[in-house]
């Protein structure tokens, strides 16, 4: 082992200049790769320095050491300690430093803007229907105090949505929904017709002329104190074979030949003759680090703003209406004997301080793709209005088809839409109903 390690360390100063970091395996196999990332028992890198090349892995138990770029060892304990080692002690392979980004004075103005046109533009109620129960409660969202979306470097606009626009897009959320997160790439809506499966989507945009590299690994969601990273790892695996000799394989025939069905089916994969078949399997990785090109946006996965309905519970009067398991919805009650159901129109506020309901986003970004030095965006918000409205007749649960009627400028707000559930307010207990703001 001693010898294997010092002749890896001889092949090391060899390929000192070039620019790529080095893995010792056990084995004795140096690899010149780049990004490496060190797990609790796994090691993330690639084999092409490119944003969108593939993240591989190998056992970190297979791993003797890691020399990176700027010539710094790490040694995972693997093995013999070698004697040219810069420390005796294990260090992480990616140990990034914040670094903090500029504000201009522009930047600033821009910021301020964003955070008033949210939380002090109020929606007119329009609706004749005041003296009538509502079906459905219009969400409105602000800012917490500190947050900060606009430096010189980017800016975050953050849109809320129903996730449910096509048979397609359900389908691939109904996966998602116990991580909370929606990684098919689909597409948000307002809520003027469906509301269900309510995401949150950053909008991420790079004002300077280089390309930032946001670390989806230190990027966060907190849902009410619990934190949920944008990275959630994820593998794709594909398969290859090669055959040799003189077999034929009788699905090839069976489709050349127009055969499908059963025959095509049973034959698919059968070779007859004295052939011999080879096969591998390549597995790649998600992508922990994306690039956002220069004077470009890139969007990052949709969030969902209530996962998993059995584990989640985001306050009291508040439960998440899962009939169908395709369509999610936030399902509010209010009604109470003091205080009777929600009605049209009604409208109560919340505090910062009082909301009981808040999110918590923070990005990290660098201007390198090994993403040290890194940056950071981080904002609050909370529900600081609730107004109730009327569901239109002959519509099903998931639709609010009658809000921008009765709310015409509900589009300038960051909103969601949820279901108002009132039973008789003997069968609800006391601390099971939703609070009607600040009184």
């Amino acid at each position: 082992m001693k010898k294997l390690i010092i002749f890896a360390c001889s092949l090391m100063a060899g390929v000192s200049a070039s620019a790529q970091d080095v893995l010792i395996t056990q084995e004795g196999d140096v690899k010149k790769v780049y990004d490496v990332e060190v797990g609790p028992s796994t090691v993330f890198y690639k084999e092409a320095d490119k944003a969108d090349a593939p993240t591989l892995r190998i056992k970190k138990a297979d791993v003797i050491m890691i020399k990176r770029k700027d010539g710094t060892k790490y040694d995972l304990g693997n093995g013999v300690q070698p004697s040219n080692t810069t420390s005796s002690t294990s260090s992480p392979a990616q140990a990034p430093s914040s670094q903090t980004a500029s504000i201009s004075a522009e930047s600033k103005k821009r910021n301020d803007e964003i955070i008033s046109q949210a939380n002090d533009f109020n929606p007119e109620y329009v609706g004749t229907d005041t003296k009538k129960d509502c079906d459905r409660v219009f969400c409105i969202m602000g800012y917490g105090n500190g947050s900060q979306l606009v430096n010189d470097d980017l800016e975050i606009e953050c849109i809320i949505g129903s996730g449910s626009l096509t048979a397609a897009t359900r389908n691939s959320l109904v996966g998602a929904l116990n991580n909370g997160v929606d990684n098919s790439g689909a597409s948000v809506t307002d809520f003027s017709f469906y509301y269900s499966n309510p995401v949150f989507r950053l909008c991420l945009k790079n004002k300077t002329n280089r390309t930032l590299y946001v670390d989806l690994g230190n990027s966060f969601i907190m849902r009410n104190g619990v934190a949920t990273a944008y990275y959630i790892p994820t593998s794709t695996s594909t398969s290859s074979s090669s055959s040799s000799g003189a077999s034929v394989n009788l699905g090839a025939v069976a489709g050349a030949i127009g055969v499908g069905g059963a025959l095509g089916t049973l034959a698919g994969g059968v070779n007859v003759g004295g052939g011999s078949t080879s096969g591998s399997v390549s597995t790649t990785y998600s992508q922990r680090v994306v690039a956002v090109p220069p004077m470009s946006v890139k969007e990052l996965d949709n969030q969902l703003l209530f996962p998993d309905p059995y584990k989640y519970k985001a306050c009291d009067g508040l439960t998440i209406d899962c009939s169908s398991p395709k369509n999610w919805i936030p399902a509010f009650s209010f009604a109470t004997k003091a205080d009777g159901d929600y009605m049209n129109g009604e409208t109560h506020d919340f505090s910062e301080g009082t909301s009981p309901i808040k999110f918590a986003f923070f990005v990290s970004y660098s201007d390198t793709e090994t993403c040290q030095n890194e940056k950071s965006l981080s904002f609050n918000l909370h529900l600081r209005r609730i107004v109730g409205f009327a569901k239109s007749s002959g519509y099903p649960k998931i639709v609010c088809a009658k809000l921008p009627k009765v709310i015409p400028d509900y589009k300038k707000c960051t909103a969601f839409v949820g279901l108002v559930v009132e039973g008789m307010w003997k069968s609800l207990p006391k601390n099971d109903v939703f609070k009607r703001g600040d009184k």
